[in-house]
């Protein structure tokens, strides 16, 4: 499931600040004002979708006054009173943005048109039911790996919790800035849902948002009119310009760590095998990596081997039934592949056995692309 979260939008009136500062006082008498200067004032409106209306002074002359309004608004919430769920169709789309022109024209002196309407920001999100969130810990970790590897971030903060009755700590998501203008957010929408409404949602739900500035949002689209972006060409914009880059550089993280592990697993001695393991835990994506290199490296007998595997995932599952983040090392090939086929939009197959290998391919014909805003540390 994609579709739009919240969003911003702006437009410059030929109306007095004052007017229409008066205007929102009457139509939102319980609204919270804060002053930023003398031209600029924003209201906290909190009412529905609504989130907060700003008012700029851009041009006061003798007769002609000109004020930019600003709203930050929820598409969800427009018919819903939770955002668990982002708007996916354009009619809901445009009935929302339909609202917000109701109440623009009543703040201004001359009505407008949807046309005259621009972004200032929005959120595209991407989500999945996953069942159990803790299990995609470990492709969580190396996604957030692969951002601090490669860009030089703005900002970025990862999220932990506690269950009091395991004793154990579990990954909630984390925030990443790669660029002013860019910040992308994986997180458990579900855990946060649950944690602010008393209506409940049951299931893990994976999501992933793009926050875009209008800057932003003219590179993908060529424009920052509502009426000329729909969802469906911002998603096939996100997927040509974002997700091939992201694409790459998990991969070029799994295969970073693939490569750790080989090295750590090199003529190893039998007796080392449980302290290599349980001391490389982080660069293991999963068990059948392990497999594949001991079975592929080792110089040992093939009893041997066998013995060795199985070994490796009796270590696995003890370590990860103690682990706190709690995580797990079984299933996170498939788990991959759902997460970049379903929230990257990357129709690929990932694969790892003793033949293949550590192998990911396409399963059609993509798309050639140029990198969005690449700029290597």
């Amino acid at each position: 499931m994609y579709g739009l979260d919240r969003a911003g939008i702006f437009v410059e009136v030929e109306t007095d600040i004052y007017f229409i500062k008066s205007k929102i006082e009457s139509i939102f008498p319980n609204s919270i004002s804060e002053n930023t200067s003398r031209k600029t004032k924003t209201y906290n409106i909190s009412q529905k979708n609504i989130n907060t209306i700003k008012v700029e002074e851009s041009y006061r002359g003798a007769t002609l006054r000109k004020t930019i309004i600003r709203i930050d608004f929820s598409y969800p919430r427009a018919k819903n009173q939770d955002n668990i769920f982002p708007v996916t169709t354009e009619m809901e789309k445009k009935e929302t943005e339909e609202n917000l022109l109701q109440i623009l024209n009543q703040l201004i002196e001359e009505p407008i048109q949807l046309e005259r309407i621009k972004y200032d920001f929005l959120e595209f999100c991407i989500q999945e039911k996953v069942g159990a969130f803790y299990k995609y810990h470990n492709i969580i970790s190396f996604f957030y790996r692969a951002l601090t590897r490669k860009y030089e971030d703005i900002n970025k903060v990862q999220y932990y919790n506690f269950n009091t009755k395991e004793e154990k700590h579990y990954t909630t998501g984390f925030i990443f800035q790669p660029y002013a203008g860019w910040k992308l957010r994986l997180y458990s929408k579900g855990h946060e849902h649950n944690r602010n409404h008393e209506t409940k949602v049951r299931g893990a739900i994976l999501r992933l948002e793009h926050r875009l500035s209008k800057t932003v949002i003219k590179s993908l689209v060529n424009t920052i009119y509502i009426q000329e972006i729909t969802i469906e060409k911002l998603k096939e914009k996100i997927s040509e310009k974002i997700s091939r880059q992201l694409y790459e550089i998990i991969v070029e993280e799994i295969y970073h760590s693939h490569n750790v592990l080989v090295k750590v697993l090199q003529n190893f001695k039998s007796r080392q095998l449980s302290g290599i393991i349980r001391d490389n835990q982080e660069w293991i994506l999963d068990e059948k990596i392990v497999d594949d290199i001991i079975s592929n490296t080792s110089l040992k007998s093939y009893p041997q081997i066998k013995r060795y595997r199985a070994r490796v995932r009796a270590i696995l599952l003890e370590s990860q039934a103690r682990a706190s983040p709690k995580r797990d090392f079984f299933g996170n090939i498939e788990r991959l592949e759902n997460f970049l086929n379903n929230l990257l939009f990357i129709p690929c197959k990932v694969e790892c056995n003793n033949q293949k290998h550590l192998t990911f391919f396409f399963t059609k014909k993509y798309h050639n692309y140029e990198p969005f805003l690449t700029i290597p540390k």
